[in-house]
C-alpha cells in the first residue's frame, strides 16, 4: 500500500513538471469570433470596395466621382455584397485581426511548454547558437518577412546548440513567457526591429518527430 501510494506521488510529480506541447495556434489569443466577409471577397471586389472608401474619404465629390461611386456600389450590390454592411463591420474586423497577430495568451506565461518550430539564429558562441527566434517556417525573418508577433518566441540557450539548418524543424521544450521584445538584427536579405511576444527559457532542443 505504502509503495502504491510512492507510486502514486511519483505520478503525480511527473505530470506537474511535463511539459504542455503546443503548436503556433495555441499561441494566438481567444478573441471572439467575429465573422470576416473581407477574405470571401475577390481581388477585383476589394478594390472597388477600397476606391469607394478613398471617394467618402473626401469632402466634396464632384459628378463624375459621385457617379463613380454609384456604379461602384451598385455593381457590387448586384454581386450580394452589402456595401453599407462592410464598412459598419471594418472596424470591429480590423481590432480583431491587430489581436489575433500581435496579442499574446496571457494565460501561458510561467507555463513549461514544448513547441515544434524551425530556428533563426541571433547569437553565437563559437559555432553554437545561444539565443534565436522560435518560428513556424523555415527561414522566417531571413528570407521571408517576420511572422506577426505572437508567432515568434525569443529563445535564452547558454548551453548553445550546433544549428546544421534554418530548414531543419526542431522541438524546443522550455518556461515560457509573455513579454514583448524588439530585437534590433539584420540578415543578408532579412529585416531587422523584429517583435516577439514571447521569451523562452529553453531546458531542452531536439531533432523534430511526429509525436
Amino acid at each position: 500500500m505504502k509503495k502504491l501510494a510512492i507510486l502514486a506521488s511519483l505520478l503525480v510529480a511527473f505530470h506537474s513538471f511535463a511539459a504542455t506541447q503546443l503548436q503556433w495556434e495555441d499561441l494566438r489569443p481567444d478573441v471572439s469570433n467575429i465573422k470576416d466577409p473581407f477574405m470571401e471577397l475577390s481581388r477585383d471586389q476589394l478594390f472597388d470596395l477600397g476606391r469607394i472608401a478613398r471617394l467618402d474619404m473626401k469632402e466634396t465629390l464632384t459628378e463624375e466621382e459621385q457617379l463613380e461611386r454609384k456604379s461602384l456600389n451598385d455593381d457590387l450590390e448586384s454581386q450580394g455584397i452589402d456595401v453599407e454592411y462592410l464598412f459598419g463591420i471594418r472596424a470591429a474586423v480590423s481590432e480583431q485581426r491587430r489581436i489575433a497577430a500581435t496579442v499574446p495568451k496571457a494565460s501561458l506565461n510561467g507555463e513549461k511548454v514544448r513547441v515544434p518550430g524551425f530556428i533563426t539564429p541571433i547569437q553565437f558562441d563559437d559555432n553554437k547558437i545561444t539565443q534565436f527566434f522560435i518560428v513556424p517556417s523555415g527561414g522566417a525573418c531571413v528570407h521571408t518577412p517576420p511572422p506577426p508577433p505572437n508567432q515568434i518566441i525569443l529563445v535564452d540557450y547558454p548551453q548553445g546548440y550546433e544549428l546544421t539548418s534554418m530548414y531543419t524543424p526542431v522541438w524546443i521544450e522550455g518556461t515560457l513567457n509573455v513579454e514583448a521584445n524588439v530585437q534590433d538584427v539584420m540578415y543578408s536579405d532579412g529585416a531587422n526591429g523584429i517583435e516577439s511576444a514571447y521569451t523562452m527559457d529553453a531546458d531542452k532542443i531536439e531533432i523534430y518527430t511526429v509525436q
